[in-house]
């Protein structure tokens, strides 16, 4: 969860306090219900005595004691809990759901659980396979076996937590898969996202008795030693967030955890839907700004464009022109013959970019070289 610092308001926490169990706001505050206590003694607030609620609670009006004054009113930092994810608008009711399923029991492991197809594979699929003393069981990814990294020892009860883990999400609606030729080969798709994870057996490093001084050998390999401590992890990678580990603690079991295991899958996908929806949105809203500066570039370029045929149509016109004085003073000279000066202002006409450019012999040069290949080379 993100944190963040604010400080306590001594009048409104005094009313609070009267309003609501201690145990109860404390939740709602997102700290202990002994701590609250310390926040209210070092701020003065009188509190309930015990019996308070009960009292409450059989109909009975009890007088709540006045706030002290106080002059110099410590300040208090305290820390404003935020939601662990993000989540979509359209998942909230989920979160609901999430809290019951954390909350619930991890069933007893019956036959139906342990004759389930991918457990009963597994089964067979690992006892089959060749293994030493002590060293994490293996078999090909051609065939269809969940994904248990785990010793022979450990093997049987790792096969009844992923038969109950199997169970509950199947209770929740979520399906169980196997992919063959995957390293990861174990996933569940839960809101539609794919969760990957797997069991695994953690090792221990132990180093070996150093060998006794001037030894003409003195390499002293770490070996992994089995601890049987077992533990379900999802591979999704991801900063952040949701707890993805959960393993065998002094106090709690792997099988005890189950639920908060389920729990934690499904804070995953929600996380990751947000996640995507997110990306997808920043995504959208990035070709839009694309598209946008793009649109302005091509309105740029289209005036470039009109700007460099301007000037090209104005050096034509002034060529044109030029022509045209031309042949006025050679028409004026009498130098020149009727037929060429009509050919001159032609031509004239043909640069000028004001008038249309009447035809020329000149405009059928491309297809009588194409003519000239055809005959040259016998196309």
């Amino acid at each position: 969860m993100s944190n963040q610092n604010s400080t306590w308001d001594r009048h409104e926490l005094y009313e609070k306090v009267w309003q609501f169990p201690l145990r109860k706001l404390a939740a709602e505050y997102g700290i202990s219900d002994v701590g609250l206590a310390k926040v209210c003694r070092k701020l003065e607030i009188p509190l309930p005595g015990l019996g308070h609620w009960t009292k409450i609670a059989c109909g009975h009006s009890i007088p709540r004691p006045p706030l002290p004054a106080l002059e110099n009113v410590p300040v208090l930092a305290r820390q404003i809990r935020r939601p662990e994810i993000a989540v979509l608008p359209e998942d909230t009711p989920e979160l609901e759901r999430i809290k019951r399923a954390a909350l619930s029991t991890t069933p007893i492991v019956t036959k139906a659980m342990l004759a389930h197809p991918l457990i009963e594979k597994t089964r067979q699929v690992l006892n089959n396979a060749p293994s030493k003393d002590k060293e994490k069981l293996y078999a090909s990814h051609e065939l269809e076996w969940l994904d248990l990294r785990v010793t022979k020892n450990c093997l049987p009860r790792a096969l009844r937590i992923m038969a109950a883990l199997i169970h509950m999400l199947d209770e929740e609606g979520f399906k169980v898969v196997v992919e063959k030729k995957a390293t990861e080969s174990t996933s569940v798709v839960v809101y539609g996202e794919k969760i990957r994870f797997g069991l695994i057996e953690r090792f221990k490093q132990v180093k070996p008795t150093p060998k006794p001084t001037g030894s003409a050998y003195s390499y002293n390999p770490v070996t992994l030693e089995s601890t049987g401590i077992l533990s379900v992890e999802v591979w999704n990678h991801y900063s952040g967030g949701p707890q993805k580990v959960w393993r065998d603690r002094e106090g709690a079991k792997l099988e005890e955890q189950l639920p908060g295991c389920v729990a934690g899958m499904m804070r995953i996908a929600l996380k990751e839907r947000a996640e995507a929806k997110a990306q997808y949105e920043e995504h959208l809203a990035k070709q839009k700004k694309i598209e946008e500066v793009e649109s302005e570039l091509r309105k740029i370029q289209n005036e470039e464009k009109r700007i460099k045929a301007l000037r090209r149509d104005a050096v034509a016109w002034h060529r044109a022109e030029r022509l045209r004085r031309y042949i006025a003073a050679a028409r004026d000279s009498s130098l020149k013959d009727t037929e060429w000066i009509a050919w001159a202002e032609s031509q004239a006409d043909r640069l000028d970019p004001l008038k249309e450019p009447p035809k020329s012999i000149v405009d059928d040069k491309d297809e009588v070289l194409k003519r000239l290949h055809s005959v040259r080379w016998g196309w």
